[in-house]
């Protein structure tokens, strides 16, 4: 089997040296994957790193001048060479038995999306951040056991090209909006996959180290909730929109039910505001987007 692994990168010149090189050193059977580094119109020096590794045979540069993720990645699919697709993040250490697990994972021909662990590089996550929140700093721990999942991490996440084929592109109308600073374009896309009878399979030796240090404040984790729930907004308003009314409608008991002391027993203080963040921002984009 061959892999086109595929890196969108945006003004992270040093973060990208580093994925590069993590990548060379650990999946060092050149002949199963291509490097496809998917330049998204940066303006610092990332042309000029890139351009350090292209006497390697296996790695190619792509400018993709349209800005935003998914328009980063459709072009990494429409310029991939293998048959399998496979998304890392430009600030990740790659673990060494990345590409054997894949191996015995596409073996199995019913196999077609797989997404795996994506852990804190060098770093813990803070006490005071309870498991179920994790993903607020990106991270992704699903457990040791292989399972079917809802969801995966854009940071990590695979798939056959031909699931592309039926699914379509990554919608760039999930992403920055405005001032909504939205992602969650892997989410979009993987569920519409469900939504053809695709299932996500989560295999917990599929992993990468996710260089995210700068993200165990409160301040990050806060906003980040708040954009989440925006973009949850956006994705139902794309796909569910019967979920729009319910959703607002519940959000808004919840919040005046926190207001007046009501909220679920035993949350936290920190639990309380990223809930309270995440309704906000929820509410915050059917508001100011949908109910314009």
């Amino acid at each position: 089997m061959q892999y086109s692994i595929i890196i969108c990168t945006y003004n992270r010149a040093t973060f990208l040296k580093e994925t590069i090189d993590s990548i060379l050193l650990h999946l060092t059977d050149q002949t199963k994957y291509e490097l496809l580094i998917v330049d998204n119109n940066s303006t610092d020096t990332t042309a000029e790193v890139v351009k350090q590794y292209l006497h390697v045979p296996i790695i190619r540069y792509v400018f993709e001048q349209n800005q935003g993720l998914s328009y980063a990645r459709n072009r990494g699919i429409k310029e991939a060479r293998y048959p399998i697709i496979v998304f890392v993040d430009d600030d990740i250490d790659i673990d060494p038995n990345y590409l054997s697990v894949l191996d015995k994972l596409y073996s199995d021909p019913s196999v077609q999306i797989v997404g795996g662990k994506v852990l804190p590089y060098k770093s813990r996550v803070p006490e005071w951040l309870p498991k179920k929140y994790y993903y607020l700093a990106s991270v992704y721990d699903m457990g040791d056991t292989p399972a079917f999942v809802p969801k995966l991490m854009g940071a990590n996440h695979t798939f056959r090209k031909e699931v592309a084929d039926k699914v379509g592109d990554y919608n760039v109308n999930i992403g920055p909006l405005g001032d909504f600073k939205l992602g969650g374009d892997e989410n979009d896309f993987l569920l519409r996959a469900q939504n053809k009878g695709y299932r996500l399979l989560y295999h917990p030796d599929l992993i990468v180290h996710h260089k995210i240090q700068n993200r165990f404040n409160r301040e990050f984790i806060l906003k980040y909730s708040y954009n989440i729930g925006a973009t949850e907004a956006n994705i139902d308003y794309t796909n569910r929109k019967h979920l729009l009314a319910l959703k607002c409608m519940k959000y808004v008991v919840d919040r005046l039910a926190a207001g007046i002391g009501l909220a679920p027993n035993g949350s936290t203080e920190i639990v309380k505001e990223i809930r309270k963040q995440h309704k906000q921002g929820y509410l915050d984009f059917v508001r100011n987007t949908v109910g314009k």
